[in-house]
């Protein structure tokens, strides 16, 4: 009968490649067969720790083939119960926690064969530490190892420190260096590792890296520098400072290769003799830095300022800041880069005695009071001025259901008012972002933008309010992340919000009424100033969030559409927003954007509209006619649109 359970191994392996075995009768007065290292094998993965919780095939990891498989039993705890119990390991034991003596792969080894069978790993293997420490050999090289992995908090036997003291010191031969820097690396290498802070001791681990990523800083050092342990320190914090501050704005995913912009590399020379000599270091601490696997500086001495110039220049090389960058915008930089918000509201009144005599139409009379209380609310907070979030009655939302389902399109616009008012409520967003399963405010928006609703069909002042209402989700970056959200969808469609939410603005672009269309470019101008936010923050689309072609596309789109908006348009205070949205879209553009820009006439569009402005504005100053109040303000706008032209046009 076949055993229930799965088979749980546990695979061994030597570090020092049988360089253990051959030397430590003479080192440490006693056999030692190997510096071993660990894995278990369950469930068909072979987990170690390393640079943090690794896994492979059995048997397929840089480690080569085991030494040793030893059975520790079968495992009735579930598959998917393991890998839950795996993914909390991995939050405690993670690359920088690893210690060769202290906390260690059989360590690792040794808790999650507890876990899956309730056994210990062999305590020849965990014991190793420990009795090494406790040999005078191993007291003198302890300080080595701490050197590498920090301090350890083994016990120290009495007898052996006491040997240790008395003991010469045998200094480290080439050969023995050697082997401690092996087992040093291979202790905690891993196949590609993601650590932006790592060591080498060997000239083949030092060519991976190299290999592996486009800036490479290598610091290399000595224990019995002076002036290395003032600079290390400084060294690894910049590196950590670098790749989190480092931004390359505008150019998306390049900035993001191997997802550190540079890894700093540790080279303790005295255990790492064939690196050293390789690459000529005389002196320490000696700093050397590569891009693309070549050299491109170096310096030596422990002068931080000659760092950082030196990490950002290699930084710099690799990931060139982009050519607008360097480009002026000051009338850009001046227009306000908040997004436009429709708050305000002096006809409360108004509004409810339309909507309860449209309720009274339907026949809706259960509602009264519900509707009572969500005036009184909305009056407090609109037109008294108070402070905090609004008191909403219970059954708020229900009443809202019930009026967008039952209301005639035509009859509408009350409720979609009472709508983007409530919306500006935190309270009344967290509802929505969190608790709404039916999508309520994306159904509206969704119902009458250009998804489903031709836009003839939807009454001028319908689709005002929803325009106010996707422009009111520019408040607070949760709801702007829905708004554009491209993984979040509409059912039975699926369609993701973010289509909603670009159908609406590109049918409203096109509305033959003005105010439809001013509400529509103030839509626009909010998503360009967050897609320019967005390029100052994150270098591009926010890592993980999106694939970066798609985003491209979705750019792309927006641009056509309110270019050619853009170029239909008369009035000046549209012409001033759109033109806003187009400087915020193409500054720091990808290529593929700006070329697309330049193939669809925006340049000549932009130059036309600012030709015709300049025009308009000699001749209103050719008259005299700038004292008027209203005129000084057509004159200003004017001014501004001709302004910004130009720095569009340098965008190109």
């Amino acid at each position: 009968m076949e055993e229930e359970g799965a088979p749980v191994q546990l695979y061994v392996y030597d570090l020092s490649q049988g360089m253990a075995r051959m030397l430590s009768m003479n080192l440490v007065g006693r056999l030692i067969e190997g510096i071993w290292h660990t894995s278990v094998v369950v469930y068909g993965t072979e987990h170690y720790f390393g640079q943090g919780v690794m896994e492979s095939m059995p048997g397929r990891t840089h480690h080569g083939v085991p030494l040793q498989v030893i059975d520790m039993g079968r495992t009735h705890i579930p598959r998917e119960m393991f890998l839950e119990y795996l993914d909390g390991m991995k939050k405690h034991w993670t690359a920088d926690k690893y210690h060769l003596l202290d906390n260690n792969c059989n360590n690792f080894s040794n808790e999650l064969c507890n876990f899956l069978v309730g056994k210990n790993i062999p305590s020849h293997i965990t014991a190793l530490p420990t009795e090494f420490v406790n040999t005078p050999f191993g007291q003198s090289l302890l300080p080595v190892l701490e050197n590498m992995f920090g301090p350890s908090q083994l016990a120290r036997s009495a007898n052996a420190a006491a040997s240790a003291a008395t003991a010469a010191s045998p200094g480290l031969s080439p050969s023995l260096a050697s082997l401690v820097g092996n087992v040093a690396a291979a202790a905690q290498s891993a196949p590609s590792s993601k650590t932006a802070l790592q060591s080498a001791y060997n000239v083949a681990q030092l060519d991976s890296i190299l290999a592996s990523h486009r800036c490479v800083a290598i610091d290399f050092t000595s224990m019995s520098c002076g002036p290395c342990r003032v600079i290390s320190p400084e060294f690894e914090r910049l590196i950590e400072h670098y790749n989190r501050e480092y931004r390359q704005t505008g150019m998306g995913a390049g900035a993001r290769v191997d997802g550190n912009k540079i890894v700093g590399v540790k080279v303790d020379v005295s255990l790492s003799r064939d690196i050293a000599q390789k690459y000529q270091i005389a002196a320490t601490p000696t700093f050397k830095f590569f891009l693309d696997g070549s050299e491109i500086s170096q310096f030596k001495g422990a002068n931080v300022q000659e760092l950082r110039n030196s990490i950002e220049l290699l930084l710099y090389t690799a990931y060139p800041p982009h050519p607008h960058a360097k480009q002026r915008t000051p009338i850009l930089d001046s227009l306000p880069n908040s997004p436009i918000l429709f708050t305000q509201s002096t006809q409360l009144n108004s509004i409810f005695n339309k909507l309860e005599t449209f309720m009274q139409g339907q026949s809706i009379t259960d509602k009264q009071s519900q509707l009572d209380s969500l005036k009184t609310a909305l009056q407090t907070k609109h037109e008294k001025g108070q402070l905090g979030p609004l008191h909403l009655p219970n059954g708020w939302k229900e009443l809202l259901d019930v009026l967008l389902q039952r209301i005639p399109i035509e009859q509408l616009f009350p409720v979609l008012d009472i709508l983007r008012l409530l919306i500006l409520d935190e309270t009344v967003r967290d509802f929505y972002m969190k608790n709404d399963r039916e999508s309520t405010v994306m159904n509206v928006l969704y119902r009458f933008g250009g998804q489903q609703a031709q836009p003839e069909t939807v009454p001028k002042a319908v689709r005002l309010m929803v325009l106010r209402l996707a422009c009111n989700h520019f408040t607070s970056p949760t709801s702007i992340a829905q708004l554009l959200s491209l993984s979040r969808t509409l059912a039975p469609h699926a369609t993701p919000f973010r289509s909603v939410t670009t159908a609406l603005l590109i049918d409203s672009l096109l509305s033959p009424d003005a105010t439809v269309r001013q509400c529509a470019a103030s839509l626009a101008f909010n998503i360009s100033i967050e897609e320019a936010k967005s390029r100052q923050s994150n270098a591009g689309v926010e890592s993980g969030r999106e694939d970066e072609g798609i985003h491209e596309e979705w750019v792309s789109e927006l641009v056509a559409a309110i270019a050619k908006a853009f170029e239909d348009e008369e009035e000046d205070e549209i012409v001033l927003r759109l033109l806003t949205a187009i400087a915020h879209l193409l500054r720091f553009a990808t290529p593929s954007i700006q070329q697309l820009a330049t193939v669809i006439g925006v340049g000549t569009a932009v130059e036309q509209k600012r030709a015709t402005r300049e025009g308009q504005l000699k001749n209103l100053r050719a008259k005299g006619a700038t004292g008027d109040t209203q005129i000084k303000k057509d004159l200003e706008k004017k001014e501004k649109i001709v302004g910004l032209a130009k720095e569009v046009v340098e965008l190109l």
